[in-house]
């Protein structure tokens, strides 16, 4: 009966993680902080299920070596799985904030709360406050087993702690998955407990790990391998959201029955919603790439990417749109001429480095566009990017002007 619980679930649920690593492991992850975080839920888990694997070969098993045996796969199954838990829980802050930094710190505390774990696992071997191995090598709860309940689900409490304080700046695909993962390692947990099946926590866990592969791939295929922004695949998911979204103001129902017809309800849709839409062009980049090579006109196109990443919101929307053009998109609320102001700030700074032979200048043309207004987003993009050019065009000119002014006065020096 316990082999047979063992290869249903432990078993079954390892086998799937090995194959998302083997997958994993040969598809290329434009984020490698966010890939080792997964890839470390996923050894820890696989730790996990070894040692729970052997817990079930052994349970009921007579004799003092099965006894040993019993007892230590037990212990590592314990320590495992809260390492398994907490670092999906960094996977999940990580997703929310993208912050490296913060990471570091939590880990730093996991790991504290892991030695400390550990430590209570050696010294129930003494006293078995947490559990205990009969003399029949059968599993028994100990009189505080709520302390290893409570640590090793912690993490949960987390999530959903960071889940209601970043609310705003989380976008909806991130908030289904996390609640999605809580909810089945949770409902896994729950009816182990409730029922003592103590079969149903990995296959619910592993599901949930099979949600976020999911979730990783799709990510994967909206952002740009170079610079780490949105490709034109995600803008085009963005615009496609924002002309779905532009029909008029006001929409009559269908008609129920003829026979008795009804006077017509008016429903107002929700208030229009404004976007501030930019579109970034590199100036001169054709000329890094002809002059100093193709390598250091991608460190060019890295350094803006970066620029705008870190002047950017959490809840504006910042692509490559191609070759060396950006598009940014904010709400209307949000002063996108400050946003564009911090940009050229930062590449102001960055230029006073002189890290790199050359120095970024862009140009840029900015709109608003109001969703139900009617109005064609194609038709808007092109406006937008006629005003780029326009700024372009304008900064040739001024440069021109400079210049000849700087050759008239060598000339009369």
């Amino acid at each position: 009966m316990h082999f047979t619980s063992a290869l249903n679930s432990t078993l079954g649920s390892a086998v799937l993680c090995v194959l998302i690593v083997f997958d994993y492991i040969r598809k290329y992850n434009t984020d490698a902080f966010q890939r080792r975080l997964f890839l470390d839920v996923l050894v820890f888990s696989l730790l996990a299920m070894a040692a729970d694997f052997l817990y079930f070969l052994v349970l009921g098993i007579p004799g003092e070596i099965f006894h040993n045996v019993l007892y230590f796969s037990t212990t590592g199954y314990y320590f495992f799985q809260v390492l398994a838990y907490y670092y999906l829980f960094l996977f999940m802050d990580y997703i929310i904030n993208k912050n490296q930094e913060r990471i570091t710190g939590f880990k730093i505390a996991l790991w504290v709360i892991a030695v400390l774990h550990c430590l209570l696992l050696v010294f129930n071997y003494r006293w078995q406050f947490y559990f205990g191995i009969t003399a029949g090598n059968n599993f028994c709860y100990g009189s505080y087993y709520f302390i290893r309940i409570l640590i090793s689900y912690l993490p949960i409490v987390f999530v959903f702690a960071d889940v209601l304080f970043f609310f705003k700046n989380i976008k909806t695909y991130p908030v289904v998955l996390i609640l999605c993962v809580l909810v089945l390692t949770g409902a896994g947990s729950t009816i182990d407990l409730v029922f003592e099946t103590y079969s149903m926590v990995w296959p619910f866990f592993t599901g949930g790990l099979l949600y976020v592969y999911f979730f990783i791939m799709q990510t994967d295929s909206k952002i740009d391998a170079l610079t780490g922004l949105g490709n034109r695949y995600s803008f085009n998911e963005f615009i496609s959201k924002l002309s779905s979204d532009n029909r008029g103001g006001i929409h009559l129902p269908r008609r129920l029955k003829r026979r008795n017809p009804e006077p017509p309800v008016f429903k107002r849709k929700k208030p229009a919603e404004s976007y501030s839409i930019a579109m970034i062009d590199m100036d001169h980049f054709k000329e890094i790439n002809d002059t100093l090579g193709h390598l250091e006109g991608d460190n060019a196109l890295r350094d803006m990417a970066g620029i705008i990443r870190n002047c950017a919101r959490h809840s504006d929307f910042a692509a490559r749109y191609g070759g060396d053009e950006f598009i940014l998109a904010a709400r209307a609320e949000y002063d996108i001429t400050s946003l564009l102001g911090r940009i050229q700030s930062a590449i102001d700074e960055l230029n006073a480095k002189n890290i790199r032979p050359y120095k970024l200048q862009i140009s840029y043309g900015y709109d608003v566009y109001t969703m139900n207004s009617g109005a064609s987003i194609t038709d808007f993009l092109k406006h937008v990017d006629s005003l780029m050019y326009k700024h372009k065009n304008e900064r040739r000119r001024s440069s021109d002007r400079e210049q000849g002014r700087e050759k008239n006065a060598a000339i009369l020096s």
